[in-house]
């Protein structure tokens, strides 16, 4: 008797079975509600890669200003580089320092300048000191020397290197002049002149060959 029951039993809960068919919404929220993080991580996923794009972009965004302002740094000392060197040329008054004797000149600068630097024993062919100035750059007390290379004035600006970064001009031409800048461990060493490049960049390399330890 119980065997029939049991078997009974079975058959009807087999019809019910094919009576009743869950809509496939139901089986999917059974779902949702036995992985409960399955329906979360496209969400994160997204999240995530959303806020790397934001950090990418925040990135290039100050790499970008950073650009920027150091180019405009650059761009304003080398006007006001070249400035200084038209008003050499064009105001006609002597240096303070009027030698061509590098231990005239080297002294004079002492005790006006926070820093030191030398110049070289040996100048390039066809080229003069003729003195020197104080001047400033930036604010910055920063030292002038006056040269000829040939028929053409050059003028050579030493200045100290600042521990933060201060601007620097890159080397090249502006409103037909040559602009060459070259750094030591200490100094700073930018020349603004109208000769040719080659030419004047045998005084650079002289001059930073000069602040070489000995």
């Amino acid at each position: 008797m119980l065997i029939v029951s049991a078997m009974q039993l079975k058959a009807a809960t087999a019809r019910a079975y094919e009576r009743v068919v869950a809509p496939p919404e139901a089986l999917s929220r059974l779902a949702a509600q036995l992985r409960p993080d399955a329906a979360k991580r496209p969400a994160r996923v997204s999240f995530g890669l959303w806020a790397w794009g934001a950090l990418a972009a925040s990135v290039i965004l100050v790499a970008s200003f950073i650009g920027w302002r150091q180019t405009r740094q650059s761009n304003n000392l080398a006007a006001e580089l070249l400035d200084q060197h038209l008003a050499v040329l064009s105001s006609g008054a002597p240096p303070e320092v009027i030698s061509s004797d590098r231990h005239t000149v080297k002294p004079w600068f002492q005790g006006r300048l926070p820093f030191s630097f030398n110049l070289p024993e040996v100048l390039p062919d066809g080229t003069t000191l003729n003195g020197g100035d104080l001047t400033y750059l930036h604010g910055q007390p920063a030292a002038l020397l006056l040269f000829n290379i040939g028929k053409h004035r050059a003028s050579v600006f030493l200045i100290q290197r600042s521990r933060n970064g201060s601007a620097s001009v890159s080397s090249g031409s502006q409103s037909g002049f040559v602009i060459q800048y070259a750094k030591t461990q200490d100094l700073g060493i930018t020349a603004v002149s109208d000769v040719n490049p080659s030419d004047l960049a045998l005084l650079m390399s002289a001059l930073v060959e000069a602040q070489s330890p000995r």
